[in-house]
């Protein structure tokens, strides 16, 4: 059994934590590039005054009996190089001290050494590399460092390390020695020592990265929990969370055994309360396994793999039951997902929301807008227990209703692909439909995810929210309504307090909608926002889908990233469809096309685009509302104008006759 925990120098220091280094690990080899690196980030976190600096991960193994003294004695396994850096930091800021005010000693000094009897032994060891050992004592002592090949490169980051305060004199050192101590943290994972060396490896070398940021938050919370069955849960919920390219239930499924067929039940399925979405429920599952002498969730395997999948470990024939899903990719990833979450959880306990969605801040946010807030330790428990609730809750919502990537044919589509139970081979078995659930919904969900920031997405907190309160009732509805008024509104707020608006009020009113032909009956040419363009195809196929054949029907929205002028602006050729000067930039002479198109077409004539244009796009539509403009067989400057005037009427007609339902609700 291994254990995770968060651990501060400070917490080294008190524990009296001795580290060795094993024969079998190369030798320090970090550069100055990469110390400096390090440096810049402690310095910057230094200076901002943050809270906490996350160092990373350290992998070590206890030592049967510890050391000669009895002190706890740790193989460092992975995350040598870092900590090995912070180890010389240390040793160089009380050579700066020392230099500087003679006398006095450094926050750090005590993280240099352990006391060992009568003397000082380094912290950290290379116990059967005797040279690099008196390379050590040497520096502890402060005595002449010898001249030894096998630490050329800890002597080179120790120059480096001393460098960079000489070229930096503004520095604190005293102020930097004090956070290093006191704010720096890392993931402290022990194993016991009958590991299996060679599979520990292995599971290391096919990782390659450093610890993520949701793994050092899933730490941080998980420890605020009873270790035990509670811990396990809890850390088997958030995993199968985790894993954003795949379905949670076979997250869940792979990584613990768990039965899913009894946690679904079909008739309540549609109106979102079977079993399987209430954490409650799922949770007593869980249990009910750990005490049946399940594997533990947080095993060596789940804590290195970071968002890899859960290696599956119980075989279908052992479940008594089947699981069929299609492939899938998200189109959020897990950092981005918590942050969601988070926002919806203060939202509920009425605390101040978060400023930005954004994922490398993931740490930083959850620290300074929740983990920040002064909790007792009965509280901060149920706080944690409360939000990995609330995330799974999401986080099915999520896969039962927001689309995800799914290859179709040669190229991947948006799709919502809902859960059922089949019975027809003999047994049950949970499926994931291989067809669209709701393909309208999908749509407007896609042409969101086109038209946004790919970094924030800031729809999903309020569509998240409402999918808890309301189940899939009126949810394609409420979208249509929050796109309207989220992003079709006169209001120039940020979308993060737009939508924080929403989570309070749902179907909120405050936010007056665009008059249209102000908004899209001007000459801007290239500098309409691209969601305009998004927006319009999808109304355009909700209008005419049915009316306009197969290739409207196969209409599908694709990143597109140019404004294309059908009439263009400099003609290569005679073009007698060519517009007048003051109607070529309008909308109405303005389609979003590829840039592959856009070159493609270029300043080609209007009659070659059409029939370019028809040509490819026979079988399915590309660009709807180029297909209209390419039912003329000529373009002037009267058709452009009827059609701008068309588009308009088309967006206007659409964003009245959801406020009309909306209100009949």
């Amino acid at each position: 059994m291994h254990q995770s925990t968060l651990i501060t120098i400070k917490q080294v220091i008190d524990q009296q934590l001795l580290f060795n280094i094993p024969i079998y690990q190369r030798l320090y080899v970090w550069g100055s590039d990469q110390v400096k690196v390090l440096l810049d980030d402690l310095a910057a976190a230094c200076e901002a005054d943050k809270f906490v600096f996350y160092l990373g991960g350290a992998l070590v193994i206890e030592r049967g009996g510890g050391s000669a003294d009895g002190l706890p004695l740790l193989d460092l396994i992975d995350g040598q190089q870092r900590f090995t850096t912070l180890w010389l930091l240390g040793i160089a800021l009380q050579r700066l001290v020392a230099r500087r005010r003679p006398g006095e000693v450094s926050h750090l000094a005590p993280f240099g050494s352990v006391r060992h009897g009568d003397g000082l032994v380094p912290r950290i060891q290379f116990a059967i590399r005797p040279d690099v050992g008196g390379f050590f004592d040497a520096l502890l002592r402060g005595s002449q460092v010898p001249d030894v090949p096998a630490a050329a490169s800890l002597g080179r980051a120790l120059v480096a390390i001393e460098g960079y305060f000489d070229d930096n004199p503004a520095l604190s050192v005293s102020r930097m020695s004090e956070f290093i101590r006191d704010r720096v943290q890392l993931v402290l994972t022990r194993v016991p020592p009958q590991t299996d060396l060679n599979k520990l490896f292995e599971v290391i070398n096919n990782r390659g990265v450093q610890l993520q940021h949701h793994e050092i938050l899933k730490a941080r919370l998980l420890g605020c929990l009873d270790a035990g069955r509670q811990r396990d849960v809890y850390g088997q919920l958030w995993d199968a969370c985790a894993h954003m390219n795949d379905y949670v239930e076979r997250n869940l499924r792979a990584a613990t055994g768990v039965k899913l067929v009894p946690l679904y039940a079909g008739e309540e399925a549609a109106l979102d309360r079977e079993a399987l979405a209430d954490p409650a429920r799922v949770r007593q599952e869980l249990g009910l396994l750990c005490d049946s002498g399940a594997e533990q969730v947080l095993t060596l395997d789940a804590i290195l793999a970071g968002d890899a999948a859960p290696a599956a470990r119980t075989a279908d024939e052992d479940l008594d039951e089947d699981y069929e899903a299609d492939p899938v990719r998200s189109i959020i990833g897990f950092p981005m997902l918590l942050q969601h979450v988070l926002r919806i959880f203060l939202q509920r306990r009425g605390r101040r929301d978060i400023d930005k969605v954004l994922d490398k801040d993931l740490l930083q946010i959850f620290q300074a807008h929740w983990l920040d807030v002064d909790a007792s330790p009965a509280d901060r428990q149920g706080e944690v227990m409360a939000f990995i609730d609330l995330l799974w809750r999401c986080r099915y919502l999520f896969d039962k209703h927001v689309v995800k990537w799914v290859e179709d044919g040669d190229e991947p589509i948006h799709a919502i692909r809902r859960l059922r139970v089949n019975t027809s081979r003999g047994r049950k078995s949970l499926v994931r439909e291989s067809r669209d659930a709701d393909t309208s919904f999908a749509m407007l969900q896609s042409m969101l995810y086109h038209s946004q920031q790919l970094t924030t997405h800031y729809w999903l907190t309020p569509l998240l929210n409402y999918l808890l309160e309301h189940g899939s009732e009126h949810a394609h509805l409420y979208l249509q309504y929050l796109d309207n008024h989220l992003l079709c509104s006169t209001s120039e707020e940020p979308l993060v307090k737009r939508t924080r608006r929403f989570l309070e009020r749902p179907w909120c009113d405050e936010f007056e909608l665009r008059d249209m032909d102000a908004c899209i009956g001007t000459a801007e040419g290239t500098g309409f926002s691209h969601y305009w363009f998004y927006k319009l195809e999808y109304i355009l196929w909700e209008k005419y889908r049915h009316q306009k054949g197969e290739a409207w029907q196969a209409f599908r929205m694709t990143a597109k990233n140019s404004v294309e002028h059908v009439s263009p602006q400099h003609a290569e050729t005679f073009d007698s469809n060519k517009l007048t000067k003051q109607v070529r930039d309008t909308f109405g002479n303005l389609a979003l096309v590829s840039r592959g198109v856009n070159s493609e077409y270029g300043n080609k004539p209007y009659v070659e685009k059409r029939v370019r244009f028809r040509e490819r796009n026979a079988r399915r539509a590309d660009s709807l509302k180029l297909a209209l403009i390419y039912e003329n067989e000529h373009w002037n400057d009267e058709l452009a104008n009827r059609h701008r005037e068309r588009m308009i009427a088309d967006y206007t007609v659409y964003l009245h006759s959801v406020n009309d339902r909306a209100a009949r609700l």
